[in-house]
Formats: C-alpha cells, sequence, structure tokens
C-alpha cells in the first residue's frame, strides 16, 4: 500500500496566494512536455486546482476513456487556449460478477443503449454498453487508469454497490464490511499505478471499508445536508480533503442559509491544515468567487471557465 502522500495537505503557491492539492507534478501541466512543466510555480496561473469531473463532463462523453485523454491535454496556465486537467474525478461501481466499472449512474439507461441497474448486470454487458450514443463504451477501472497519466491525481468516487448500505452516516459502519468488499479490488487496481489517489464517497461505511484496508490510504467525505456532519466525519476519519458542493461555502453569493449551518468551512478546514475542493462548478464567476473565497480544487464539467480570471491576473 502507499504512504500517506503528505502533498495532499494545503499548499500556497509561490506569489499568489492561491492554494492546491496534488504533488507538484499534479500541478503542473497536465499532459504538457517536461520542459513546460519546469517552469517556476511563481509563473503559472494555475490558482486552484483543475478536477475534471467524469473527464469534464460537459465536453467529453462523461466518465469514458476518450473524455480522460482529452481532459488531460493542455497546460496549467488558467489563461491557455486549453487548460488540462491537474486530477481526474471518476466513479466506480462493482459489476455483479465483481469487475470494477467507471460509471456515475445505478442504473444503466439513462446514460447508454442497456439497461439493469449496474451492479445486478454482468461485466459482459456493462462493458459492451455504449455512452451517451459517442461510440465509447463503458470503461473497466485499469482501462480509465491505463488513459490517465501518471502526473495526474485521480479522484475515485466511490459509489453503493449493494441495495443494503445507507447513504452518509450508518450507526455501525462494520455491519456493512461485506457489502463494501468489492473496495479491495478498487484499491489493488488504482494503487497499481503511480498516480496521486483520493478516494471519496458520500457513504461513511465505504469511508470505513477504506480506513480498514489500509488507513493510508487518502480519503475525503462528500458532504451534503449538513456541514458540522462533514466536519464530525472528516474528523473521525482523519480524511486528507473536505469535499462541499457549491452551496456550502460560507461567505460567497452561493451560500445557502436556509439548507446549512452558519459554519465557514474553509476556515475550518484550512484550520485542520486540509484541502477543500468545490463541487460541481459551472460559471467563470463561481470561479472567481471561489478563488477568492480561499478553495483549493474545483470540480469542473468544462475547463475553459477559470480562462477569464486567468487573463486578468
Amino acid at each position: 500500500m502507499q504512504e500517506k502522500p503528505s502533498m495532499l495537505r494545503r499548499r500556497f503557491l509561490a506569489g499568489t496566494g492561491a492554494v492546491t492539492v496534488g504533488a507538484t507534478v499534479a500541478s503542473g501541466a497536465a499532459g504538457a512536455t517536461s520542459s513546460d512543466r519546469s517552469e517556476s510555480e511563481s509563473e503559472r496561473k494555475d490558482r486552484a486546482t483543475v478536477i475534471a469531473h467524469r473527464g469534464f463532463a460537459d465536453i467529453y462523453p462523461e466518465n469514458t476513456v476518450a473524455a480522460f485523454e482529452q481532459a488531460v491535454q493542455g497546460g496549467s496556465d488558467d489563461a491557455a487556449d486549453r487548460r488540462g486537467a491537474d486530477w481526474i474525478e471518476l466513479d466506480v461501481f462493482p459489476t455483479c460478477d465483481g469487475e470494477i466499472a467507471v460509471f456515475h449512474d445505478t442504473e444503466l439507461g439513462d446514460l447508454t443503449d442497456t439497461e439493469g441497474v449496474l451492479y445486478e448486470t454482468p461485466a459482459s454487458e456493462v462493458f459492451s454498453a455504449e455512452v451517451l450514443e459517442s461510440g465509447q463504451t463503458v470503461p473497466t477501472l485499469s482501462e480509465a487508469m491505463e488513459a490517465i497519466p501518471p502526473n495526474v491525481g485521480v479522484n475515485i468516487d466511490i459509489k453503493d454497490g449493494s441495495p443494503d448500505v445507507q447513504f452518509g452516516r450508518v450507526d455501525d459502519p462494520e455491519s456493512e464490511r461485506e457489502d463494501w468488499k468489492w473496495l479491495e479490488t478498487v484499491v489493488d487496481i488504482s494503487t497499481s499505478y503511480e498516480n496521486e489517489l483520493l478516494y471519496s464517497t458520500f457513504w461513511e461505511g465505504a469511508l470505513a471499508t477504506i480506513r480498514d484496508i489500509d488507513p493510508d490510504l487518502p480519503a475525503a467525505y462528500l458532504l451534503y445536508d449538513s456541514i458540522q456532519e462533514g466536519l464530525d466525519v472528516t474528523d473521525e476519519y482523519d480524511t486528507e480533503g473536505v469535499n462541499p458542493p457549491l452551496e456550502m461555502i460560507y461567505g460567497t453569493p452561493f451560500f445557502d442559509e436556509d439548507a446549512y449551518e452558519e459554519i465557514d468551512i474553509v476556515a475550518e478546514a484550512h484550520a485542520r491544515d486540509l484541502p477543500v475542493n468545490v463541487w460541481t462548478i459551472n460559471t467563470w464567476y463561481e470561479v472567481e468567487q471561489l478563488i477568492e473565497a480561499g478553495v483549493d480544487g474545483l470540480f469542473l464539467d468544462y475547463s475553459e471557465i477559470v480562462r477569464w480570471g486567468g487573463l486578468q491576473s
């Protein structure tokens, strides 16, 4: 198993005051040449880590090999004509016969030409399913990892692999351990590559299982309906990141005061020396407001929305 990488902790980019998450190479030019990556951090305009949500799902057929290959093309300068991903976010499910699929939805039918619940469907059917009439099929986790260069981080978003697991917090995570056994395969596959990794999930049972498999695996809880609960889980499992939705970022125009406690999650995370990676960002204005608020990573469906602020800096 890999050591817990200290690079997942916050670090400030020289001369900018912006913060990012990941290895030095992860904040460098994804898909660029080594000479491109040698430029000093103070010269770059990678003001926050660009995380390609499902491989930039608004540009490419989501969670496909082609999407991942395209998402990493480009540089780390926000003002560049093409901004490449520093990290790739992808989703994982098990098939009914134990293979690991990269796919977001429980039901195959909304995004592919195949019907059925993914974890109740055999691998032969899952991996032949065409995604959004793109000519691309649902990939295995191994195929996805092969498509992502080793200098690009991978956020593995763990979905439920059973109808018997509880979303969010659970009274006895150990009671679900057998239902999450498939995560051993996820870990075996993903850690055989050189990429920095972060395992994230909405399911406490999955987070507990990752910690059980190896306490040093980098993990993050995906916050959803309570900031305080998310921070409690973060503390309990000593996670390496805090991944909240856009509406939880206090002090921005997007904060939903009717839904969430008035807690400054960025300040709380940074007090714990943890990066804040916010999902899912769709406009340049959201990017600029979040960077101003001090967030570290941005889950984006479209990379070029960082361009306006890059041109101004």
